[in-house]
């Protein structure tokens, strides 16, 4: 008779580690399928792998994403203990790479690696960021769609520099960073850049570097990272390409200065591959996409050495070129006759500066950029202000209190926000102004994508009709104003066809931020819509109709909100004010601004 665990019938197992067994579970009473895993009983009396094993537990009960296996429960009866988790139909990474197809078709290996990147990405930019710390083949679950689930998270790591940092060595030896060898407290995100690059080379390969000789004892092993002695995965497998061996190779360097920073890095360089056609070297070819897999993140540009082409500014021109770091340059100058033809802004009362937008009609989008910036239709505004620059910290402090920014500096655009966050700082400016606050904010019992977010609740944003208080721009009104209003001279960028007169981004910041209104401002005074910071907007992400439209506000729903601009760290074509992204609300990056508006 199988066994019991409250509402959960163990049916069979179907997996073990060194922490314990997971077995295929039954709820006895909505017959749902879930998998439940049991601490080994010798583990029950000892503290330290059983905080381990509670710490899997606590973290992904707080996570919610599509490239994650989701915990829904723990319990603990009879000196045993469970987690209850989603059930995942399909095999391990490992077991695709080994006992299948041997080294994975290319274009296959990208699509679900790029998967991984995005489940990363999440729970790298938590707060404070989250390390894996046991990223391999066998930690990853393959769906017989090919989507992706992490799993395994017992020995994660809540990156917060107050906490005491472990100096137990925690991890698989072939897929661990060499300071996570010699320095295990010294870890950060990047030793999971370390294990991805590990993983995505034997996914292409079907082998790890350690082999032969060289590699015949857990000793040699480490030697050969920690010294750096490991061969490209060209050496085991030609048929791949130059660019996305050093892609690898980067990814996997021994000094983690040299890698790169993050898993949205690595995913944004990978498209860069993709687009170059270097991920299908040999005669491979492209998957379709998965549906409801492959969602857009964040795009950083990568440093040099790379080998990554970024795209060129001036002009209209869309080729590429190597990312290069000039520095500062071409700075406006505050008393030029441009400047002086600009309309005059309107001070607050709390001393942010806005301008006046009049109304107008425009044609949005565009048919040279992605396609969900097609189709290019035609759109009416009413008059609106807007920020003549991006909320800057000095400004967020003065209204929020705490600053969250990555990069500091009193001038510097606010950033590190969620979409939340710039919907509170509106409505709490509009009570120090005496304004009506804009949002209505409140709490409900989650329920779909949102269910186990936050204690089971989500938040829910109203606006409160017509107020006279702050808000974020619409999408539309982010680009009429972008886009210079009715004084538009249809630049490519906010207020020119040369990005380095108007925007800080990849070329020339350095991959950080700078003070607002050292550029160029556009057509009628509006300063850094494109670059230096993504730029919040009310709007849900949806498609473009091709009616015309008068005061648009999004679909009623969505897969995320509304970023636009660009930042200092993406590629000019990213700055267009045409382009469009999109992140979860509850996101936030080092890269994630905004700016104010008020109705008129």
């Amino acid at each position: 008779m199988a066994k019991t665990v409250q509402n959960y019938e163990l049916i069979e197992q179907i997996g073990q580690g060194g922490m314990g067994v997971v077995y295929k579970a039954r709820h006895i009473h909505f017959g749902e399928i879930f998998a439940v895993k049991m601490l080994w009983q010798q583990f029950s009396s000892n503290p330290a792998v059983l905080k381990l094993f509670h710490n899997e537990a606590k973290l992904l009960r707080k996570l919610h994403h599509p490239n994650i296996v989701e915990v829904s429960d723990i319990i603990l009866i009879d000196n045993e203990n469970y987690i209850v988790m989603e059930f995942v139909e399909g095999r391990t990474l490992a077991e695709i790479i080994q006992r299948e197809v041997g080294p994975i078709r290319r274009s296959r290996a990208v699509h679900l690696f790029k998967q991984m990147l995005e489940g990363m990405a999440y729970i790298q930019s938590q707060d404070p960021p989250i390390i894996h710390r046991d990223l391999k083949p066998l930690n990853i679950l393959v769906t017989k769609d090919d989507v992706v689930k992490i799993t395994d998270f017992g020995i994660a790591k809540v990156l917060d520099i107050e906490a005491a940092a472990s100096t137990l060595m925690k991890g698989t030896p072939i897929y661990m960073s060499p300071e996570a060898l010699v320095d295990p407290s010294s870890v950060d995100i990047r030793t999971d850049v370390y294990s991805l690059g590990m993983t995505f080379y034997e996914m292409l390969c079907a082998k790890t570097p350690f082999t032969g000789s060289k590699a015949t004892t857990p000793i040699a092993v480490y030697n050969q990272i920690i010294k750096g002695e490991i061969p490209p995965p060209t050496e085991f497998y030609p048929g791949i390409s130059d660019e996305l061996s050093d892609y690898v190779m980067k990814a996997i360097h021994p000094e983690r200065e040299s890698r790169f920073e993050s898993a949205s890095d690595m995913y944004y360089a990978l498209e860069e591959l993709e687009k170059d056609g270097a991920t299908v070297y040999g005669g491979d070819t492209p998957l379709p996409q998965t549906p409801g897999v492959g969602r857009r993140i964040e795009r950083p540009l990568q440093r040099e050495g790379m080998g990554i082409g970024a795209t060129s500014s001036g002009g209209a021109s869309q080729g590429k070129e190597r990312a290069h770091y000039p520095g500062a340059n071409l700075r406006f100058e505050s008393g030029s006759k441009k400047e002086a033809e600009l309309p005059p802004s309107i001070k607050t009362k709390t001393g942010m500066e806005l301008v006046s937008v009049e109304g107008g009609t425009f044609r949005m989008g565009s048919d040279e950029g992605d396609s969900d910036e097609k189709p290019i239709h035609e759109v009416t505004l009413d008059s609106f202000l807007i920020g003549k620059y991006p909320v800057t910290q000095e400004q967020w402090e003065s209204v929020m209190g705490k600053n969250p920014s990555y990069f500091k500096g009193s001038k510097l655009p606010v950033e590190n926000i969620r979409w939340y966050d710039a919907v509170e700082f509106c409505n709490r400016l509009s009570e120090l102004e005496g304004l009506d606050p804009y949002y209505i904010i409140r709490e409900r019992e989650a329920t779909g994508f949102w269910k186990s977010l936050i204690d089971s609740t989500e938040i829910v944003i109203e606006c409160s009709g017509n107020s006279n208080g702050y808000r974020l721009p619409t999408e539309a009104e982010w680009e009429y104003a972008a886009r210079g209003g009715n004084r538009s001279k249809n630049y490519i960028y906010s207020g020119s066809n040369n990005i380095d007169k108007v925007a800080w981004y990849g070329g020339n910041s350095g991959g950080k931020t700078y003070a607002v209104g050292l550029k160029q401002p556009n057509e009628i005074g509006i300063y850094d819509m494109s670059g230096n910071v993504w730029e919040w907007c009310w709007d849900c992400k949806g498609n473009y109709t091709s009616p015309r439209q008068t005061n648009p506000k999004g679909p009623s729903s969505g897969i995320g909100r509304v970023l636009r601009g660009g930042s200092c760290r993406n590629y000019a074509r990213y700055c267009r004010v045409a382009n469009r992204d999109y992140s979860m609300p509850d996101y936030r990056h080092s890269y994630y601004g905004f700016r104010i508006a008020r109705n008129k």
